[in-house]
């Protein structure tokens, strides 16, 4: 990949990602690939938990939880261009702030979305060299 005069390689081709870029955090951080590593592991440690939070605000219909975990994992996933995912949990956390948690199939579109996204981001930490 190239960005900005640095050439680095991801470990795999940027056409091998469908659900998120890591280009633009990898130019962000100056080309450190080391960098994009540890987030990406940081993101495959994390955000699981956080889903599962996520999930059961949404299973109790507790708003403001889901408004919380929604936007804590559009954040990390905002960093790593899943534009789908992103969108999925900006909709949950603006539908919290009015009160609302996702209806079953809402659920089940971030569900799907959320696994191909640290599926993605856990192919990415493991191909990227140690920091």
């Amino acid at each position: 990949m190239r960005t900005e005069g640095i050439t680095v390689q991801l470990g795999q081709s940027l056409t091998d990602y469908h659900h998120i870029d890591p280009s633009q955090l990898l130019e962000a951080v100056g080309g450190d690939t080391g960098t994009v590593a540890s987030l990406a592991r940081t993101f495959a440690d994390s955000a699981p938990a956080i889903f599962a939070r996520l999930e059961q605000a949404a299973r109790e219909g507790n708003a403001e939880r889901s408004r919380h975990e929604s936007h804590s994992l559009k954040g990390m996933s905002a960093m790593f261009q899943a534009q789908v995912l992103t969108m999925l949990l900006q909709q949950t956390e603006q539908a919290a702030r009015n009160g609302q948690t996702p209806r079953p199939e809402e659920l089940a579109q971030l569900q799907a979305s959320f696994a191909l996204v640290l599926d993605e981001i856990g192919r990415c930490a493991r191909s990227l060299p140690q920091s």
